[in-house]
């Protein structure tokens, strides 16, 4: 073997981890952003239902305070309040 091909392949060896080395860290870090979306994802799942839960009790709330309000009106036009 001569210092050429010796030369050559240290070359191309260095290279090669040059170029893997950035790739490996990108794959690391795509691999870290799907975690973290498949989280967010749950975490966004857990807070619409909530939400939603939260939204019917308002509705029902809602509902409640109509009638009431209608209640107060048809008293207050009697002349009792």
């Amino acid at each position: 073997m001569t210092w050429e091909i010796v030369v050559g392949l240290i070359a191309l060896v260095g290279f090669g981890i040059s170029v893997m080395t950035p790739i490996i860290k990108l794959n690391t870090s795509i691999t870290k952003l799907n975690c973290s979306i498949d989280t967010l994802n749950s975490s966004m799942a857990m807070n619409e239902k909530r939400i939603s839960k939260h939204g019917e009790e308002i509705d029902a709330l809602d509902k409640r305070v109509t009638v009431l309000e209608g209640f107060h009106d048809e008293h207050r036009m009697e002349g009792h309040l």
